[in-house]
């Protein structure tokens, strides 16, 4: 495992490189455990060096906007096609119920 500092410096690099990284992405990248990964970003968010979000890290807002419109646009097609299989079992005249989420 890397000395935090260095964590620090790979995290905020990749940061910077992707706009907005996910705490399962930094972890599987730096190969540390998600827990260490959130601890860095809470430290990092302290000292103004990134935002911190749910499940993830940015330099900025705009970032997460990015993210969550390519969440929207990842695996289009299947979402499609899961949506047209739950929308034929939906009987007609029925109330529906739905949650946040991509899919």
């Amino acid at each position: 495992m890397k000395p935090k500092i260095q964590r620090h410096e790979h995290i905020l690099t990749l940061v910077r490189e992707h706009n907005f990284m996910t705490v399962e992405e930094l972890a599987a990248n730096l190969d540390v455990t998600p827990q260490t990964i959130r601890r860095d970003v809470q430290e990092l968010s302290e000292t103004g060096q990134l935002k911190r979000y749910h499940g993830g890290a940015s330099l900025g807002d705009v970032s997460v906007v990015t993210a969550g419109q390519e969440r929207r646009n990842h695996q289009q097609q299947e979402k499609n096609a899961i949506a047209q299989l739950i929308a034929s079992t939906i009987p007609d005249n029925a109330s529906l119920f739905i949650s946040i989420g991509t899919t």
